[in-house]
């Protein structure tokens, strides 16, 4: 499987974790600086993990249930 594919979407990224293609963007993916570029700028590396993942992968030992129900409609549905 390729790492890149170009969509209509533009750019999208595979997750190591989950398999899924996603776009190549701060709503999806963590960053972290890469390399100084000439102008300033620093070039962004995205994590190999999608944000959906990233603690699964990396923080396995977080508690999965510290916020079960995040919304008041969760919260009648679960009560039902």
């Amino acid at each position: 499987m390729e790492k890149y594919i170009q969509t209509e979407l533009g750019t999208e990224k595979l997750c190591l974790e989950c398999g899924e293609y996603w776009p190549l963007d701060n709503e999806f993916w963590f960053q972290r600086k890469g390399k100084l570029k000439k102008d300033g700028t620093y070039t962004p590396i995205y994590y190999p993990t999608c944000k959906s993942c990233y603690d699964t992968r990396y923080r396995p030992n977080r508690s999965a249930s510290k916020h079960p129900i995040k919304s008041s409609y969760e919260e009648l549905w679960a009560a039902s």
